[in-house]
């Protein structure tokens, strides 16, 4: 489960239990938690479509300090950008 956050025009989204490490987002792989890998592997690729290259805020709930960030679109995949 992931939660999208809105307010005063500001978009952000809370990645939840969906993602344990940015690098998730280049290899989206599965873990020993996910019941269904294929299904884990499409969800996480449709989370990186989705939000990938624009303006909202991730944050990685499992992710190392720092945790917020954004996704961007690299070539076939995607890269977490921390926020400054």
């Amino acid at each position: 489960m992931s939660v999208r956050l809105s307010s005063d025009g500001a978009d952000a989204v809370i990645t939840g239990d969906l993602m344990h490490h940015p690098v998730q987002m280049a290899e989206p792989w599965a873990t020993t938690f996910d019941s269904d890998t294929e299904h884990a592997r499409t969800t996480r690729r449709e989370f990186c479509a989705r939000y990938a290259d624009r303006p909202v805020l991730v944050l990685g709930t499992h992710f190392h300090h720092p945790t917020a960030g954004h996704i961007v679109r690299h070539g076939d995949a995607w890269r977490f950008r921390v926020s400054a």
